[in-house]
């Protein structure tokens, strides 16, 4: 059997397709696609871009590589990138929320505005960085490696299914703690020089930890959808992407200007904050309206 032939057979068996399956998407005969496998006989070019398409692969694998090695293992160090890209996007979520908790406790514990103040700005900045470093980084993968093949075992993703649910639910389950303590601020017991922000500073630590739980696991279950990945990656995907990132960076970059004119002109850096929520939002109406133009 030729290279072709074993690629096309794992491929279909892969996706559990019968010969006549996969002949009825191609508009062939079942006994065309067996002489394909059988390699008595080769596809048109147009059949074969469409098979790269049901199978989710590139025509130089198909046709040439050993398709049933790559799918066995991670060649372009995807699971390694990916993680990382997991673990950075949760920790600068967290901080950022961190930042404003403690914000929040240090005023309930009545330290001076500028510290918290201080505390608050730099933890942003830390965050706002790391998205922009993991956001290029990203770029930079995805453009070196448009393709990657799915090397994950169904038992590797049934592991992680089974975990999702409950690491979600955990994560909801905190935000929620946190929510009921800092509704009932005013009427939990405080020490003496204590203020009822402390509660509030304990809301959004709560939140913080819950909402990267959410991230983390949300951004795991996107590492194993690779079929996602590869479209992605696509010339067209990446484009909106790219547009996507500068209009973000601008939102960012503006409500950090908006930030410290708000709290070095006119001292409101007790609700300041609240321009990073904002920005975050706007951003995600930015990416909803050019992935809607695009497509």
């Amino acid at each position: 059997m030729n290279v072709f032939g074993e690629n096309l057979q794992f491929y279909r068996k892969q996706k559990s397709m019968t010969q006549e399956q996969l002949a009825e998407q191609l508009e062939v005969s079942r006994q065309t696609v067996s002489k394909w496998e059988a390699g008595a006989s080769y596809p048109e070019m147009e059949k074969i871009l469409q098979l790269c398409s049901v199978f989710s692969c590139d025509m130089d694998t198909l046709l040439r590589k050993d398709a049933a090695a790559l799918e066995t293992a991670d060649s372009q160090g995807y699971a390694q990138h990916m993680e990382k890209r997991r673990r950075g996007i949760a920790f600068g979520v967290a901080f950022l929320m961190l930042g404003a908790a403690a914000t929040q406790i240090l005023e309930g514990f009545q330290k001076p505005e500028q510290i918290s103040n201080m505390v608050f700005l730099s933890m942003a900045v830390v965050s706002v960085l790391a998205f922009v470093v993991l956001g290029l980084e990203h770029s930079v993968y995805q453009k070196n490696h448009p393709f990657i093949p799915d090397f994950y075992t169904d038992k590797e993703k049934a592991e992680f299914e089974e975990k999702f649910p409950r690491r979600i639910a955990a994560g909801i389950g905190l935000i929620l703690i946190g929510l009921l303590i800092g509704m009932n601020g005013e009427d939990l017991p405080l020490r003496e020089g204590m203020q009822e922000e402390f509660y509030y500073g304990v809301f959004l630590l709560l939140a913080a930890i819950g909402v990267s739980i959410i991230v983390y696991m949300g951004l795991g279950k996107e590492k194993y959808e690779i079929d996602a990945y590869n479209k992605e990656s696509s010339p067209s995907k990446r484009e909106v992407n790219k547009a996507v990132s500068v209009w973000c960076g601008c939102i960012m970059l503006l409500a950090t200007i908006l930030f410290l004119v708000a709290g070095l002109v006119f001292e409101l850096w007790r609700i300041c904050w609240v321009v990073y929520p904002v920005g975050g939002l706007l951003c995600g109406i930015a990416a909803l309206v050019l992935n809607a133009k695009k497509g």
